[in-house]
């Protein structure tokens, strides 16, 4: 911390001053006075300076706090950079790299920063456009002829170059398999041969949002192909020198002098060593120290120093995205070459973060505040402790103002009314979970007041405030960040820079909300039921008691059924994110309960239609006919949505 000292000199003979002329007098007690009287002339040290002070107690009240809660959580070790334009601010380090040799996290160690890499990837294409080497609008057929996609648009409507860096190919995202543990390590053609299935269009290339590291994969062998080089010495010899990101590595093949951090689960449980299919979209390993070059690059717009690495202009296409149809009809922000766009506070902020396991990263930085902020972690599993992200995100807020707010522009209610109803999400990440978001994430427009309101399943209703035409931003927003928007269809879409609501009828959701959470209720309610009636069957039959259940099938076969699906749900659910992908016994069984779960609920219409030819209490008859249409009805939806047989594995 620097202190602000002052230095008097000091007579060394008190006669000097007894021997001063009495016409001096005067002076100093006017002198004197105004010393008095005005203390901050001489006393208030410089305004920078009180500021530099305030931010030093500033970091070390956040260093300490940071320190608090790795030490408080299952927290492995975290590293964290404050960035500016012109400096690191400050870059602090917690925990441990390795739990089992004790070495400290520090400034140098890497970690994984997983899709942090899909930014380096962006700018590898960003650098290719600069230097006149390829059109971003260029179909990827043009370029790489050989990566088949399956496009059932492909003669009008080809997936491009700019779809791959906006997310907007219409492809699924990595299935849980993403990665293999045995070597030796794959080249990134042979990656995508052996992941092909996946890159198909699910609906109009060009028009929706849903993030897919699918397409970063592909858009990594652009550069691999245009440059002739494998993507890994292309992004090391094209963005990562340039900038001064010496020792940071792409893939498994690189060597670098900073030590490697061991990845862990919520356990603290170090993860076994694995491979990524996805290296363009997911595998660079960084350093704290690093990583706040490379956030200080983006602040200054591509430059280092006085190299310009990547053209000053190139930078307003970052975080606006020109394929959505929310921003072909004017929202003004979101995700384009890698980098992504978050509103926090009033403040737009630019960036990324990651997720693989045993790692977890975010790097974000405002380019109006010229502030920018790094968190790296070694400590992932399907959950994780994200207070260190909350408190540094809390930091950097504090110290940034708001934008001002864009004026809105008054609508008449007609219009307002125009966009009421209730919309469903139409852009699953992953095709697999869309009946989840189907059930859950549709969201209902009302208008009161002549205000327009948003409201999800289980939420407070949030204000929508116009800001032109079909234009409109929650309360904080700086700028437009929802549109409302009539396809040449003539359907109504509710879009944001990552969302795409289709506007439909509410009776089909409310009945299909009904006829699951009625099935799922039914069939839970098996089990209670059981709870009672199985003891007093089994008592009774000991017991020899002539009163039994007449026909106990009945009862019993969907109760089995029931039991697999929940019993296989349980034990796939108790992994690790690395053994969702992986042929593990838990994966193994739950396939298996959904294949019992199908066949015991088609069996259990069976012995239901039998009841009728026996003596059977009514109640006891409707109560099975009810449970097992639920265990059937659930056998078609699940088997719909393709998680009945599904082998986690192979997916």
């Amino acid at each position: 911390m620097r202190t602000l000292t002052h230095s008097v000199d000091q007579d060394k003979t008190g006669s000097a001053v007894a021997s001063a002329s009495l016409r001096w007098l005067p002076t100093l007690i006017a002198v004197s006075l105004a010393l008095v009287l005005c203390p901050t002339i001489y006393s208030q040290p410089p305004a920078d300076f009180v500021e530099q002070t305030l931010l030093a107690q500033d970091i070390e009240r956040l260093e300490s706090e940071l320190d608090s809660i790795v030490n408080a959580t299952s927290t492995s070790g975290a590293a964290v950079a404050i960035v500016s334009r012109d400096s690191i601010i400050w870059t602090g380090s917690f925990g441990l790299a390795n739990i089992e040799t004790g070495e400290p996290v520090t400034e140098r160690t890497l970690f994984c920063i997983g899709s942090c890499t899909k930014s380096f990837t962006g700018l590898g294409i960003l650098k290719l456009v600069d230097e006149g080497v390829i059109d971003v609008n260029t179909p990827v057929r043009e370029i790489a002829p050989e990566i088949t996609i399956d496009n059932s648009w492909e003669d009008t409507d080809p997936v491009r170059v700019v779809h791959l860096l906006e997310h907007t190919t219409g492809f699924d995202d990595s299935h849980p398999n993403w990665f293999y543990f045995d070597g030796p390590v794959l080249t990134l053609r042979e990656a995508l041969d052996k992941k092909a299935h996946l890159r198909k269009a699910r609906w109009l290339p060009g028009t929706r949002f849903s993030y897919s590291s699918v397409g970063f994969n592909v858009a990594g062998y652009v550069i691999e192909k245009t440059y002739g080089q494998p993507f890994e010495e292309c992004l090391k010899n094209e963005i990562l020198t340039p900038i001064g990101m010496a020792n940071t590595v792409v893939g498994y093949s690189q060597s670098s002098e900073s030590p490697k951090a061991v990845g862990y689960d919520r356990n603290i449980e170090p993860i076994l060593q694995w491979y990524d299919y996805d290296i363009p979209a997911g595998a660079i390993f960084s350093s704290v120290e690093e990583m706040a070059v490379f956030v200080q690059f983006l602040l200054n717009r591509g430059s280092v120093g006085d190299r310009q690495v990547i053209s000053d202009s190139l930078f307003d296409r970052i975080g606006r995205p020109t394929t959505t149809l929310g921003a072909r009809n004017g929202l003004p922000s979101g995700y384009s070459f890698g980098i992504g766009t978050r509103y926090r506070a009033g403040v737009k902020w630019l960036g990324h973060s990651g997720a693989v396991p045993g790692f977890v990263s975010e790097y974000y930085y405002s380019p109006d505040a010229g502030l920018g902020f790094v968190v790296l972690q070694n400590s992932f599993g399907i959950m994780f402790d994200s207070d260190v992200f909350d408190r540094v995100w809390e930091f950097v807020s504090s110290r940034v103002d708001s934008l001002p707010e864009p004026l809105s522009e008054p609508l008449q209610c007609e219009q307002l009314r125009s966009y009421c109803g209730y919309y469903e999400p139409r852009n699953p990440r992953l095709q697999l979970t869309g009946f989840i978001e189907l059930l859950t994430s549709g969201v209902d427009i009302f208008c009161e007041n002549d205000t327009l309101y948003t409201q999800g399943m289980g939420e407070d209703r949030s204000p929508l405030v116009p800001v032109t035409g079909n234009l409109f931003r929650r309360s904080r927003d700086p700028e437009a960040t929802r549109a409302f928007i009539e396809t040449a269809d003539g359907e109504m879409v509710y879009a944001s820079q990552g969302s795409y609501y289709e506007k439909t009828t509410i009776w089909k959701t409310y009945l299909r909300r009904f006829l699951v959470i009625s099935a799922l209720v039914l069939m839970l309610s098996s089990i209670a039921y059981a709870i009672f009636w199985v003891p007093v069957y089994v008592f009774k039959r000991l017991t020899r008691k002539e009163n039994l259940c007449r026909y106990p099938s009945m009862r019993l076969i969907p109760l089995l059924a029931v039991l697999a699906l929940v019993a296989g749900i349980a034990k796939m659910a108790d992994q690790t994110l690395l053994e969702f992908g992986s042929k593990t016994t838990l994966n193994a069984i739950f396939y298996v309960s959904t294949l019992i779960f199908a066949a015991l609920s088609t069996l259990s219409l069976y012995t239901t239609y039998r009841s009728f030819s026996k003596q059977v209490k009514t109640v006891a008859r409707v109560y099975a006919i009810l449970l097992s249409l639920s265990c059937f009805g659930m056998t078609l939806y699940l088997g719909y949505w393709g998680i009945i047989g599904l082998r986690l594995w192979a997916y």
